[in-house]
């Protein structure tokens, strides 16, 4: 009897088991008709996204761009797109993909361009696709955004329209392309187009400018009264990476939308900029009784100058990956990080080769020559990764 009760429990919690898929692939035929994704609940409120609304044709082979446009807060991770001609009709057209990294194309209906969704589950916050109308008509654009396995936004309802009317059927078909164009597109791909060259990609360059030119640790921790040239880069060096720094954070301040965690950052790294300048510029001798503090502190700001400098190039990278997702960037920026922690173990290992004689530190002079190789292969390997780093932000 026990057997049989158990075996009973087993049937029936098997019968109760939901099937869940996942399509982080984008591959989601299964929805075509209803637009909505296997997983999660509808969001009632309008989602923070903009999409031509409604397209007339003239005639079969008309083409238009249909923009994904997200607010760089809130970006998206799935999306369907497709055009139709009622609330509830079947997808017609088809598109041609014109940013293939973030989007595939759907077969609907036996049609395999029917609709255009994701290709993986990464943020994105643009997506564009060229619609060719199959014949005349009024069409419209749904598109249904996901934010993730548990949240998404359904299709706005469609709410009819007519299409403007003409005598002269050449003419009607420029006049219609052209003014639906005008009137939706700079809306949606504008704001594309600045926001990642300028609002990020701008300070991000700046960033890499200020770390390439700053004066190496090496150099500002040698010996004082050594050589001019070691005071020469310090002082010629130290105002100029303040002032990109400074350039990064108002430009930061001047382009909208206001990303808070990079302007902290670099925020950070410019007052530590402006620091390490004024140490620099202190009236202090190499006799001076605080000389010895003065280079302790100046050692420390310009370590710490340079962790918040890196911290604000990875996020502006990241910033910008949300948009154009270009992986190597983010690969060169960690292996320009390990060249210049590798470095500063060089300079440690360097600490422990002085001597001290009497109130001076003394520098055998095997280490004179290395330390000056040093810095070469330093200043070298920063502006390699810098020139790489700088053609990945504007690719």
């Amino acid at each position: 009897m026990c057997s049989a009760q158990m075996a009973l429990a087993i049937l029936i919690g098997i019968a109760t088991i939901e099937t869940v898929t996942g399509f982080s692939n984008g591959m989601v035929d299964k929805s075509c008709g209803t637009m909505l994704p296997l997983h999660g609940s509808p969001t009632p409120e309008s989602g923070p996204f903009s999409v031509l609304k409604h397209f007339c044709s003239s005639a079969a082979g008309d083409e238009t761009i249909v923009s994904l446009q997200a607010d760089p807060a809130t970006p998206f991770k799935g999306f369907l797109l497709e055009a139709r001609e009622s609330q509830d009709g079947p997808a017609v057209g088809t598109f041609t993909l014109l940013t293939p990294a973030h989007s595939h194309l759907l077969e609907c209906n036996g049609n395999p361009a029917a609709a255009v969704t994701q290709p993986n589950n990464q943020a994105k916050t643009f997506i564009e696709a060229k619609w060719r109308a199959p014949y005349n008509g009024l069409f419209y654009f749904r598109v249904t955004f996901i934010k993730n396995m548990m949240k998404f936004w359904i299709p706005e309802t469609i709410n009819i329209t007519t299409c403007p009317t003409t005598t002269t059927t050449p003419i009607t078909t420029t006049t219609i392309t052209t003014t639906t164009t005008t009137i939706t597109t700079p809306a949606i791909t504008t704001p594309t187009i600045t926001t990642p060259a300028l609002h990020t990609s701008a300070p991000s360059t700046c960033m890499l400018i200020s770390t390439l030119i700053r004066p190496s640790l090496l150099v500002m921790s040698l010996p004082k009264g050594q050589t001019l040239w070691h005071k020469g880069f310090k002082i010629l060096l130290c105002p100029l990476s303040m002032v990109v720094a400074i350039i990064a954070f108002i430009i930061l301040l001047l382009w909208e939308p206001i990303q808070i965690t990079l302007v902290a950052v670099v925020g950070v790294a410019m007052v530590l900029s402006l620091g390490q300048t004024i140490v620099v510029f202190l009236p202090f001798g190499p006799s001076h009784e605080l000389r010895s503090i003065c280079d302790l502190v100046l050692r420390v700001i310009a370590f710490t100058t340079e962790v918040f400098t890196m911290v604000a190039i990875f996020v502006g990278l990241e910033e910008i990956e949300k948009c154009c997702s270009i992986h190597w960037r983010m690969k060169v920026m960690r292996g320009y990080t390990a060249w210049v922690a590798l470095f500063y173990l060089m300079f440690i290992y360097l600490c422990y080769q002085r001597k001290r004689i009497g109130d001076k530190w003394i520098v055998p002079k095997r280490m004179i020559l290395f330390e000056k190789i040093l810095n070469v292969i330093l200043v070298l390997g920063k502006l390699g990764f810098t020139v790489a780093l700088i053609t990945g932000i504007y690719t």
